[in-house]
């Protein structure tokens, strides 16, 4: 397996770019975009990118936290896989528009669980947001999108004194992990919980 890492300082335009709603944006004081690239071309990116995301999440071991995604794509069927799998979530719809789902994961069965059945919501680019602790709220936005603008309630994240959250790159090809705190304040820590071992490349 290949990682790409990198320390991107260009905060601003990594909002701008993921259609982000922070509240007090100057509170992040790091952001890492962490992509699994496949073995070969014939390789998925979005399963490479899950492989890379679940294994850093065991590896930190930071339970429980919070996976919450919604979008266009959305529908009930998928209430029967978190009954199944005896999973604590919430239905968010505060308007009209799709709702939105907020999972509680409690150890890392259920991460893997949740994951492996929910992540092609994040390579369709619906809204995927993982954090430690529930830093969502839903406000009404005027929203740009390419051909568009108009207002939405739309998720906003309150960014806290200590607190970390990841979000997904485009279509799933990697994710960026958003932190002010001291456990994420250097790539060298990051990478403490990212694969490695023979076979493993970095690229930045």
């Amino acid at each position: 397996m290949d990682v790409y890492f990198e320390n991107r300082m260009d905060h601003a335009q990594v909002f701008k770019d993921r259609y982000l709603y922070v509240d007090r944006p100057e509170r992040i004081d790091f952001i890492y975009s962490i992509d699994g690239i496949p073995e070969d071309e014939t390789g998925s990116y979005q399963e490479a990118s899950n492989r890379v995301l679940k294994y850093f999440l065991m590896r930190l071991n930071r339970f429980p936290l919070f996976v919450t995604f919604g979008g266009d794509l959305i529908t009930d069927k998928i209430e029967p896989f978190f009954q199944k799998e005896n999973l604590l979530y919430t239905k968010i719809q505060p308007d009209k528009s799709s709702p939105f789902y907020s999972v509680q994961v409690n150890d890392a069965s259920e991460l893997e669980h949740l994951l492996d059945e929910t992540y092609w919501y994040a390579a369709v680019n619906d809204f995927y947001f993982i954090s430690f602790t529930n830093l969502l709220t839903f406000e009404q936005k005027m929203v740009k999108g390419w051909f568009f603008k108009k207002e939405r309630i739309v998720p906003v994240i309150r960014a806290t004194k200590e607190m970390s959250f990841i979000t997904m790159e485009h279509d799933f090809m990697g994710y960026y992990l958003f932190s002010n705190e001291a456990c994420f304040d250097t790539e060298d820590k990051v990478k403490a919980f990212l694969p490695k071992g023979e076979g493993i490349d970095y690229y930045e």
